[in-house]
């Protein structure tokens, strides 16, 4: 009953701590640690590391003696046991002659004069058997055992070093699906700004145009620029709604739900040279590593194809007990036991070229292994000397990008007065806000791309 009442209130408690932790806004680093529970590529990688961990105790298990025992039981009762027998009652007696080879000879003969039926009774028969054997054996000289043990454990390195992979993958996919969501977010802030800018000049035309200072074409103008910027409004808000339901996926939450993400984010930063972002990637990155896991692997299993070529030494013991009895035990009560022991050496000597089939094998294996390894290689440089220049060039687009929002700021009050004072036409005016618009939607998109940019190069160099 207790633990019923265990199982109820923990199936009730799971929902609704996971409702808590989803009713607050989800920071990147709540997003992050969501992610690595809930994907299923995590489970995936973390489920091949379990099986490679025992691959690598199987391996092991190769040195260890194989111990087995056996035993068994045998009874049989047979009771009261009948049986109809014909006995004769008399015989007749008579002489017969025989003549073999011209000589004659007479033999007595009889036959039954008749028969009855007599019933008998057996003993009670009751027959038992048990033994019991336990034997071992092990390897003693068989140089494929260790090699398949080293391969096993450098696929163990591997695995692990995948997991890492794909979390350090899954992190950057989370990082660039928040970044894309805040720079939707801000870039309907922006939107909101630029709607808020165009009612405001269609206010102030429309005043002017009733006091006959501004033509009908101008309001007709302003009208058509407030539209656009409400059209352009609500497909930011469309790209809000998108990207947060592709965030939620990204993460395991269903984008159905009302999850809420955090817009606080710290801007990243890099500091360190090229050189030095590379040989931390060369060293460090987990996918370069488990290429060169993959290869020590591939040469251990190249050895142990070739050591088949090699004899192998087996040692076995074995131990037996028996009993047996059959009706009366005095009369027959039988029991054993045996040892045995000895060792075996065999060598294959022609096997249809299936060795030299698995030595070539092998031997292809680790070539596109080493192959593999060398173009993981050339990746992780490139990708990380690719990433290294977009920040250095991100960064100086961010700097143009803002000199270019405070000159259009700049422009839109200066353009403004001059309509005022009728000095610009609408078509500057109107210019003026579309271009204060586009640099600040530049800003948000130089901003949100240099973080990314940053979380790039972090995951190709293996620093997530």
């Amino acid at each position: 009953m207790k633990f019923m009442v265990k199982v109820l209130v923990v199936t009730l408690l799971v929902p609704l701590v996971t409702t808590t932790a989803l009713s607050k806004e989800l920071t990147l680093d709540d997003c992050i640690e969501l992610a690595l529970k809930n994907r299923a590529s995590i489970i995936v990688a973390r489920g091949a590391e379990t099986l490679a961990k025992w691959n690598q105790r199987t391996a092991l298990g190769a040195f260890l003696p194989r111990v087995n025992a056996s035993y068994s039981y045998y009874k049989s009762e047979e009771t009261n046991i009948k049986s109809d027998q014909l006995i004769p009652t008399g015989y007749e007696y008579f002489i017969d002659t025989l003549v073999i080879n011209s000589d004659t000879f007479e033999v007595l003969g009889g036959t039954p004069a008749g028969f009855e039926v007599v019933e008998t009774e057996l003993e009670d028969q009751d027959r038992s058997s048990k033994s019991l054997d336990v034997g071992a054996s092990i390897s003693l000289f068989d140089l494929s055992n260790w090699f398949n043990y080293v391969s096993a454990k450098a696929d163990r390195a591997k695995a692990r070093l995948d997991v890492i992979g794909s979390e350090q993958d899954l992190i950057y996919g989370v990082k660039a699906s928040y970044y894309a969501y805040l720079a939707t977010v801000e870039n309907v802030a922006v939107q909101e700004q630029a709607v808020e800018r165009s009612k405001e000049q269609l206010k102030l035309i429309e005043s002017k145009f009733e006091l006959g200072s501004a033509a009908k074409s101008d309001v007709l103008k302003q009208k058509v620029q407030y539209g656009n910027d409400k059209l352009t409004l609500l497909s930011g808000q469309n790209a809000v709604v998108t990207t947060k339901a592709n965030l939620a996926y990204t993460i395991g939450v269903d984008p159905g739900s009302d999850v809420e993400f955090s817009t606080d984010y710290s801007v990243r930063e890099f500091h360190g040279t090229l050189q030095e972002a590379m040989s931390f990637g060369l060293e460090h990155e987990p996918g370069l590593l488990a290429s060169q896991k993959e290869v020590d692997a591939a040469n251990h299993a190249v050895r142990s194809r070739w050591s088949e070529y090699l004899p192998k030494l087996t040692g076995f013991a074995s131990v037996g007990w028996s009993d047996a009895t059959r009706g009366d035990t005095v009369t027959f009560n039988f029991s054993s036991k045996s040892t045995t022991y000895g060792f075996q050496i065999t060598y294959n000597i022609f096997d249809g070229f299936l060795r030299e089939r698995n030595v070539s094998q092998a031997s292809i294996y680790r070539n596109n292994a080493m192959a593999g390894l060398a173009d993981t290689r050339n990746l992780v440089s490139r990708e990380i000397k690719t990433a290294y220049l977009d920040i250095e060039r991100l960064k100086e687009q961010k700097k143009v990008a803002q000199e270019n929002v405070d000159a259009a700021e700049e422009d839109l009050k200066i353009t403004q007065e001059k309509y005022n004072l009728g000095a610009a036409t609408i078509l500057d005016l109107l210019v003026a806000q579309v271009s204060l618009k586009e640099a600040q939607v530049s800003l948000i998109k130089a901003d949100f791309d240099l973080n990314l940019a940053i979380a790039k190069l972090k995951h190709a160099m293996g620093k997530m």
